[in-house]
This record gives structure tokens, C-alpha cells and sequence, in this order.
């Protein structure tokens, strides 16, 4: 072979060399695409959160070298074995960051999951993702960052222990609320006049035509069997104020159990919810705890004004609130003075 041939030989193979690393380094980066996704918008502290991901090679020749990592925020926990934390884990034990070196052939891709939890309450923007690609040489690196746009809500815990609602399985006054949970229209108590604020199918046609006026049923709360919870916000230490949401988390998912209908009202960032029951109220109301910052609005008797709107028809109150005090005690004695409907109060405050 001549000296002239193998030079020849040799300069192809140094511009073939240049030309892949030439387009390993424009273009590279674009044959790669790292996506992601998560099965539940909406958790609870501890649950488990599964994140899938997949890494794509778009281009027809192979990439050797490609390096994709995940960034977790605080307060988000992963869920993995040590041995994979250990090995994924970079940047130290305290480091939210996670690591995985491949190698991708033409037109293939890799599939993965990661087990995270969220340790608190609130709203989470999951982090950041990064995707590092070497080119044809192995001499340098690109690196691009895209935020990942998911968030996930996670709402209040539920309390180990449920509080005491004798009321539900008692006496609430006059009127027994274990029959208003089983729900025995049948049960008429007498009748009275009619406000406004009862449905039309109470109202009782054959005793207002004798009495001249609009006159309703009154039933053993069996007839309309739902119930307020209402949300006291003011200001209070964050545990308290935790604790209060935690106490309208487990109440609801008491009433959502026992399926009786619900309304949330708050003078706070909850705002009002519809009454209803079932598996998307339960979902709004649980998003709207995860989102609440407990910023307060408007008083407490605005929101008992609220309360008593015509239309709302509540025959149940559950009322949460972070302490006792003489305006809260005021505040509802003003509202049982005028209206029928009896309260159960739980405080935010363990004592």
C-alpha cells in the first residue's frame, strides 16, 4: 500500500472524525428528549407518589454518552432503598439530586420510575430536570435544564385519633342526629313557619292552606340530611393553625364515610365549597385545604350570616375554630338566639 493511499485513508477518517463531532455537538442535543409524568395531582403526607420518566434518542445514530438527573425541592422525600439512593444520589446526604448515566442506540429509549412522598402540607413544584450530552469525541459536555411545571397538592394529615363528635351519635338538643343519620323522613315533629331559608319540598301545602301562611315540616332532621362544616380562621401559632385544617380534613372524611352531604364555609382562603358529597367534591375540598395559607377575610358572624342564606339549607353545623374565646362564645350565641340549627364546635388548641 502506498504512502500516498494510507494519507489519503487516513485524512477521511480525520474528517469523518470532525463531521460526527461536529454534529454531536450542534445537534446532539436535540435527538434527546426526557419526559415525565406523575399518577396523583393531589396526596397526603407519607403517601406514596410514583414519578415515571422516559429518555428518548430521536436521531439515527447512537449517542454514547447521556447524563439526566432530578432535582427535588425540600420536603420531598424519595422513597427508594438505600442501595438506589446511594448510587443515584450526588452532591451528599443532604442533596436533593439524583443521577443516571446511559447510553442510548438509534431510535431507543429508557423507561424508569422513582417513589417520592411529601413530608407537609402545601403546594409543591416538583423541581428541576437536567440533561447532559457528551459529544462524538468525549471531549465536553452540553448541559440544558427545563423546570418541572407539575404540582402537586398535598393536603392536611388526617389525625391519628378522630375527635369527639358525640353530637353525631347523640343529641344535638332537641334532635336526634343518629336518626338524622340513618334518615327517616318519616319522623315529623310538628310544624313551624316558613323563613326562607328551608327547601320547597318541606313546606307543608295542606297546613298553610288551613293557617293562611307558608308553614314547613319540621322533621327529626331526617329530611335534608346534611351538614355545614365552618372554618374559623384568625391568626394563631402555625401548629394550631395546622391542626385546625387537619380537624376539617378528618371531619369530612368522616361525613364523606357516613355519605352525608357537606358544605365547607370559611372567612378564610377555603372560601365556600358547594354541599354535595362523593369522590370530586372530596377532591376539592382536599385541594382547597392543601392550598389554604389560613389568611382570614371576613368575621365570624359574616360568615354565620353566610351561613343562614336561604338556599344553603344546612340542618347540621360543625364549627372549627383555633381557640375559645369570648368573641367566638359571643358570635355563636348571637347565631343559636336566632336560628334553629345547633353547632358542634372542635378547637384547633389540644388542651
Amino acid at each position: 500500500m502506498s504512502f500516498e493511499l494510507i494519507t489519503l485513508m487516513a485524512f477521511c477518517l480525520l474528517v469523518c472524525f470532525l463531521a460526527a463531532e461536529l454534529y454531536s455537538l450542534r445537534r446532539g442535543k436535540q435527538h434527546v428528549s426526557l419526559r415525565w409524568e406523575f399518577n396523583m395531582s393531589l396526596t397526603e403526607p407519607d403517601e406514596i407518589v410514583t414519578m415515571t420518566y422516559q429518555i428518548q434518542n430521536t436521531s439515527a445514530l447512537p449517542i454514547p454518552f447521556v447524563s439526566f438527573s432530578f432535582r427535588f425541592p425540600d420536603g420531598v422525600e424519595v422513597r427508594e432503598s438505600p442501595d438506589w439512593i446511594e448510587a443515584h444520589r450526588i452532591g451528599g446526604s443532604l442533596a436533593q439530586m439524583y443521577s443516571f448515566d446511559v447510553n442510548l442506540r438509534a431510535h431507543r429509549g429508557l423507561r424508569g420510575k422513582i417513589h417520592l412522598s411529601l413530608k407537609e402540607r402545601g403546594l409543591y413544584e416538583m423541581g428541576t430536570a437536567y440533561v447532559e450530552t457528551g459529544d462524538f469525541l468525549g471531549f465536553r459536555s452540553v448541559v440544558r435544564h427545563t423546570d418541572i411545571r407539575d404540582r402537586i397538592i398535598c393536603t392536611a394529615r388526617a389525625l391519628p385519633e378522630r375527635p369527639k363528635m358525640e353530637p353525631l351519635g347523640g343529641y344535638l338538643g332537641d334532635i336526634s342526629v343518629r336518626r338524622f343519620i340513618m334518615e327517616d323522613p318519616s319522623l315529623i315533629l310538628g310544624y313551624r313557619e316558613y323563613t326562607g331559608a328551608e327547601p320547597l319540598k318541606s313546606i307543608s301545602w295542606l297546613q298553610t292552606a288551613r293557617t293562611g301562611a307558608l308553614t314547613v315540616k319540621k322533621h327529626d332532621f331526617t329530611v335534608d340530611t346534611d351538614v355545614a362544616v365552618i372554618l374559623d380562621v384568625e391568626q394563631c401559632p402555625k401548629a394550631v393553625a395546622e391542626r385546625c385544617l387537619s380537624l376539617l380534613r378528618t371531619v369530612c372524611d368522616v361525613l364523606e364515610e357516613r355519605r352525608i352531604p357537606f358544605s365547607v364555609l370559611s372567612n378564610g382562603d377555603l372560601f365556600a365549597t358547594a354541599k354535595g358529597s362523593g369522590r370530586m367534591h372530596n377532591f376539592e375540598v382536599q385541594r382547597r385545604i392543601g392550598l389554604a395559607r389560613f389568611i382570614r377575610y371576613q368575621s365570624l358572624q359574616s360568615l354565620f350570616d353566610q351561613w343562614c342564606t336561604p338556599g344553603f339549607g344546612q340542618r347540621g353545623g360543625i364549627v372549627i375554630a383555633p381557640r375559645y374565646t369570648e368573641a367566638l362564645a359571643a358570635d355563636l350565641e348571637r347565631f343559636q338566639n336566632r336560628s334553629s340549627v345547633k353547632a358542634l364546635l372542635l378547637l384547633g388548641e389540644e388542651e
